[in-house]
């Protein structure tokens, strides 16, 4: 099941406490903040994904709708950074690997640790069916089929 995160930047307190929880759940933070909101990986479709796709060891690959690192097989080239369009991959200089944002897949949180620390409600995790179902509600019909058009279209 694809999985999403919304972000309403509005509500946002710009408190870090989810890149904090992402740092403490993961040893280094998989989401960036910008100058006023966090900032994640576009969870890119798995045949799409420009940092897979660029991937010369193929370290990145799909595992359970979410893109994930087999730190294994990563030999920092650093090409995927380069290739994220939005540069939200990291380095994990414990580990010696590049990380992404799992929505916290690869660990043992039932829901994403950024999402369980933020105390003001700003982080939502949505499936695409989920968003699919929103469609019957008429306010949300428009800017759902344009976002879904853009998800489609987009990386």
């Amino acid at each position: 099941m694809k999985t999403l995160m919304v972000i309403d930047p509005e509500r946002c307190s710009e408190c870090n406490d989810c890149i904090n929880a992402c740092k403490k759940e993961h040893g280094v933070a998989r989401a960036k903040k910008s100058s006023t909101v966090p900032i994640f990986c576009l969870q890119c479709h798995p045949d799409k994904a420009p940092c897979a796709r660029i991937c010369p060891t193929g370290a990145i690959t799909e595992e359970n709708g979410s893109l994930i690192v087999n730190e294994e097989s990563c030999i920092l080239c650093r090409l995927c950074m380069i290739a994220c369009p939005i540069g939200i991959l990291v380095i994990d200089d414990e580990k010696k690997a590049v990380q992404k944002c799992t929505l916290c897949m690869d660990s043992d949180c039932l829901i994403p640790a950024c999402v369980d620390a933020c105390k003001d409600n700003v982080l939502k995790i949505f499936s695409i069916e989920d968003l699919e179902d929103l469609k019957s509600d008429v306010d949300f019909t428009d800017v759902l089929d344009e976002a879904m058009r853009a998800y489609k279209n987009k990386i």
